[in-house]
């Protein structure tokens, strides 16, 4: 049963044990694949356009090119920048259906299911996609107006002067909100998400509105309860991957014992097709960058082998790895989403636990019925 909110930081406390539910994790980990997709195929794209062989790229990077971000070509640079936001925009959509699983609780709706959640976040994709689209274009539209201010500075005798003249007001003030916006906008990836999945009408002004409003009214709440998810998402997602870790190597020896070392083996060559030697894995596994507390699955990579059946192990690990992932990524997005409903109450005084569920109605009940209404007519009478 779903505790009703405290509307502090006791909400936001509880948001690993929130998380930690299958049709949460499910849905971050499919929006976080569909993201790698989108990535990886606009980033491959960028590489042919700048000439170079897919067959040596993908030799040496796989489905997890992190590492290059330099190309030559801009019409190169701008596919790549385009798949980057992209795949961005697609782990936003994940926080939007985990933070509808946490809305819908505090509404009280428990059985709201990852289906659901992911149909809903499909919904609402166009709303921040535009909610993002809108502060940038109104960005875009300040550095043309600078724009054409420095066309005009080019007039002789008379362009310096009028620079000058509106250099402190309001070019100053212009510009100091431009940056004030996208302080804000760098955080929309994180609260966006929440603020759109508590609107009940699907409105991008509203979900703009009320993003920006809990970053102006509630910074330091926000930038607490923030802090806290990322860090908790970091320890518990080592929890989480060690746990995966044991059960895999649980499973491997336990099936072993039965069709041998050759098992065994299998999951060695499923390891060798995965970025061992990467930076994100060796963290995924280490509870702290810089703290020696961990499993080093180095020790664990075995021969690379071009059998399909060990492609297809690899693929399975994957899907272990990318859920370690998820429980994180589900993690900040369930303290966002706690963290809303309380900030929403403490700025607005609004009870977003008040709501009527978007997916879920009780069944009416039937009035109690008089026991004098049951007896007959003809009993009233002598």
């Amino acid at each position: 049963m779903d505790l009703s909110p405290a509307f502090n930081f006791r909400d936001v406390l509880r948001a690993p044990a929130r998380a930690l539910s299958a049709k949460q994790i499910l849905v971050m980990t499919l929006f976080l694949m569909i993201g790698l997709a989108i990535y990886d195929l606009f980033t491959y794209m960028a590489y042919a356009i700048d000439g170079e062989s897919l067959s040596l790229v993908f030799s040496t990077y796989g489905f997890f090119p992190f590492d290059q971000f330099a190309f030559g070509s801009k019409w190169a640079q701008a596919i790549y920048v385009a798949g980057a936001m992209l795949g961005v925009l697609s782990i936003m959509t994940g926080f939007l259906g985990v933070a509808a699983i946490n809305i819908e609780a505090v509404r009280g709706n428990r059985f709201f299911s990852a289906r659901q959640a992911i149909r809903f976040a499909f919904r609402r994709l166009p709303q921040i996609f535009l909610s993002e689209l809108a502060i940038v274009l109104f960005v875009a539209f300040i550095i043309l107006l600078f724009f054409l201010l420095g066309l005009v500075s080019r007039v002789p005798w008379v362009g310096e002067w009028v620079y000058v003249l509106l250099f402190a007001l309001p070019n100053f003030v212009i510009a100091l909100f431009s940056i004030f916006i996208l302080l804000v906008f760098s955080t929309t990836i994180l609260l966006l998400p929440s603020a759109a999945a508590a609107d009940r009408q699907g409105e991008t002004f509203n979900a703009i509105l009320e993003t920006f409003s809990t970053i102006l009214l509630q910074p330091f709440r926000w930038a607490g309860y923030t802090l806290y998810a990322l860090v908790a998402a970091k320890v518990f997602g080592f929890v989480f991957a060690y746990f995966a870790f044991r059960a895999v190597e649980f499973m491997t020896w336990a099936a072993s014992l039965g069709g041998g070392e050759r098992l065994i083996r299998l999951v060695k060559s499923g390891l060798a097709h995965l970025p061992m030697e990467s930076d994100l894995v060796r963290e995924m596994f280490n509870i702290f960058p810089g703290v020696s507390f961990g499993v080093d699955l180095r020790a664990y990579v075995g021969y690379l082998s071009s059998a399909a059946v060990s492609y297809l192990m690899a693929f399975m690990l994957f899907l272990v790895f990318a859920s370690i992932i998820g429980y994180m990524l589900a993690i900040v997005a369930a303290g966002q989403a706690r963290g809303y409903v309380a900030l929403r109450y403490i700025k607005d005084d609004y009870n977003i636990a008040e709501e009527e569920s978007l997916f879920f109605k009780e069944e009416p009940v039937n009035e109690k019925v008089d026991e004098t209404d049951l007896v007959e007519p003809s009993q009233h009478t002598e």
